[in-house]
C-alpha cells in the first residue's frame, strides 16, 4: 500500500497508511492570530468504506523543526493513534459555513 513515512528532525514519528480506501493526510498549520500561536504537524486520514477518521500524530512544531516526508510502498503501517466516525451533521454544518462565507 501507498503509505507516508515521516520524520521530525530526523526522528522518525510515524508510519501511516489506509490502504485501498480512503484519504492520507499530512498537514502543517500556522496559526498566528489564537492565544497559542502554534505551527502543528498532523498525519492522519479517513478510512472508507468504514467512513473513520484515523489519526497518528499531531505535534506542535519550534522554530528548527525539519520535517521529512517520504511516500512508500508497504505492506504494514502503524496502528493509528485514534479512531472515530465521521460525524455527517458537524460536516454538513460546516460546509454550509463555508457556502454562506463564498456568497
Amino acid at each position: 500500500m501507498r503509505a507516508f513515512q515521516v520524520r521530525l528532525n530526523g526522528k522518525r514519528i510515524c508510519l501511516a497508511g489506509i490502504g485501498e480506501q480512503g484519504v492520507l493526510s499530512t498537514t502543517i498549520t500556522y496559526v498566528p492570530f489564537r492565544k497559542r500561536r502554534e505551527t502543528r504537524l498532523y498525519v492522519g486520514g479517513l478510512v472508507l468504506p468504514q467512513d473513520e477518521h484515523v489519526c497518528w500524530k499531531q505535534v506542535v512544531l519550534r522554530t528548527g523543526d525539519e520535517i521529512r516526508l517520504k511516500v512508500v510502498e508497504t505492506d504494514a503501517v502503524d496502528k493509528p493513534r485514534f479512531r472515530y466516525p465521521r460525524d455527517l451533521a458537524v460536516q454538513a454544518k460546516a460546509e454550509k459555513h463555508q457556502l454562506s462565507k463564498a456568497s
